[in-house]
């Protein structure tokens, strides 16, 4: 038996490939990046390949080389996996809620972050995988990030890290996450174009020297037209060199245990002047990108396919959400992340949520396939039937008609019965069921975590508030 499955084709050649590595290692070589940490520059300072004239650090295309190939060869068999479709809420960061059942916009509160934490937690069999989606707007600002990951940690069994932007901040969250038993990440975030420096790179640089476990993750946020070149080749030659040029220093100083990188590109509406999620550019940059990380023995990570500058569940959201969802399927994604996520990323809405899970339980179907054997060519069946009957009945129909996928909020109703009463409209199905799954919630942390949690809130509050 074999199976017929669907993928995306064409993209980028192993020729182009090496060319926009051969690119990138003359930009470290001949243009260098700009190093805003004295600390590092004093730490690299001597370090074969490496020269400096102020603050600008130029690296030897074979030092970074060398650093690529150890790199690949010490991920060799992390995969990117082929299981199931799984959706994670970008934890920690919606300020804004999108009320399931008055359709207002208003302040995320503590409450919200709480119900959206039993929320995602209550869809983990579908799938759904992170904490509260969003910043108790009603806490104090230096105490809203520790609060929403000691939410997520009480109210979601699959609690991740929330973004910090304070080092006391950080410290308070790595203790919860050590509490809670919960890995702890640090963005190492690198300025395009060609500029290792800021808050983010302080921090982890900070972390990494006290020798506490973290996993820090080397990236930046380049913007086509605007931070990079316009051309995806040229915006991809120069993020790749900002980004290994920070991999490389931090190397150096000894930090390559646990340290990651990837490459990602966004587009910049220049009529809007504004990041601009969803659009053909950014599903192009997501596509070219798979390629370029696996290049570079990266792991391919999420796909962003929903994200959107839409404020709310409509026809600009879904439009772009489906396709970007499908596309990214059809070419491997089997995570995808920025679930329920609207307004760029500051607007939470549920209703958001169910659909982006029920589009995804769509995919799942068309990136399965179908079966293709002598059973499935039907002869035998035809023959059975024969002229004039019908296949409702038999065998090869009624032993496989629940493969089909049917949907409860999808609903395939003919006209005759909607207009004989059942006029409930998607937006009604996704009130039921976002009722439904919290009157279902059930999970409960270890009361040691618990207490534990809230020592070191309370210990926060005195200190911070």
């Amino acid at each position: 038996m074999s199976n017929v499955r669907y993928t995306v084709a064409g993209g980028l050649t192993p020729e182009q490939l090496d060319a926009i590595h051969r690119t990138a290692l003359r930009v470290t070589a001949e243009v260098g990046v700009e190093v805003g940490l004295p600390e590092i520059i004093e730490r690299v300072a001597g370090e074969r390949g490496v020269s400096i004239e102020g603050t600008r650090v130029r690296l030897a295309p074979d030092l970074v080389e060398q650093c690529v190939r150890e790199y690949r060869a010490e991920h060799a068999e992390a995969g990117d996996g082929d299981g199931g479709f799984t959706v994670d809420v970008l934890t920690g960061f919606a300020f804004q809620v999108l009320d399931v059942e008055t359709d207002e916009l208003r302040p995320m509160s503590t409450d919200d972050c709480i119900e959206g934490a039993k929320l995602v937690d209550a869809l983990h069999a579908a799938g759904v995988r992170g904490g509260t989606p969003g910043l108790p707007q009603d806490a104090p600002p230096q105490l809203r990030e520790i609060l929403a990951y000691k939410i997520g940690c009480e109210h979601s069994r699959t609690a991740a890290h929330v973004g910090v932007t304070s080092m006391r901040g950080a410290e308070i969250v790595y203790e919860m996450s050590r509490a809670a038993g919960k890995p702890f990440d640090l963005p190492v975030f690198v300025l395009s174009p060609l500029r290792v420096e800021g808050d983010s790179i302080a921090m982890a640089l900070a972390f990494l020297e006290q020798g506490r476990e973290v996993n820090a993750a080397v990236h930046g946020m380049p913007l086509l037209g605007l931070t990079t070149p316009l051309p995806l080749p040229g915006a991809f030659a120069e993020n790749v060199a900002t980004v290994l040029a920070a991999y490389v220093l931090f190397r150096l100083m000894g930090f390559g245990e646990n340290l990651t990188y990837h490459f990602d590109l966004y587009p910049f509406d220049m009529k809007y002047g504004t990041i601009a999620y969803g659009t053909p550019e950014h599903l192009l940059s997501y596509l070219a990108g798979v390629q370029v990380n696996r290049y570079y023995g990266a792991s391919t990570g999420s796909c962003k396919a929903f994200h959107t500058n839409a404020v709310f569940p409509d026809a600009h959201s879904l439009a772009q959400r489906a396709s970007f969802a499908a596309l990214a399927a059809l070419n491997g994604a089997r995570r995808f992340t920025f679930g329920g996520m609207l307004g760029i990323d500051k607007i939470f809405s549920a209703e958001q949520l169910i659909i982006d899970v029920e589009i995804l339980d769509y995919l799942g179907h068309v990136v399965r396939g179908f079966e293709f054997d002598e059973e499935a060519l039907g002869f035998e069946a035809v023959a059975q039937v024969g002229p004039g009957g019908d296949f409702l009945t038999h065998e090869t129909t009624l032993s496989r008609y629940r493969d089909l996928w049917v949907s409860d909020l999808f609903r395939d109703l003919s006209p005759e019965r909607w207009e004989a009463g059942d006029r409930r409209t998607v937006k009604d199905l996704v009130r039921e069921r976002v009722a439904a799954l919290l009157a279902g919630y059930d999970f409960s942390p270890d009361p040691g975590v618990r207490r534990e949690l809230d020592r070191i809130y309370d210990a926060a509050v005195r200190e911070l508030a």
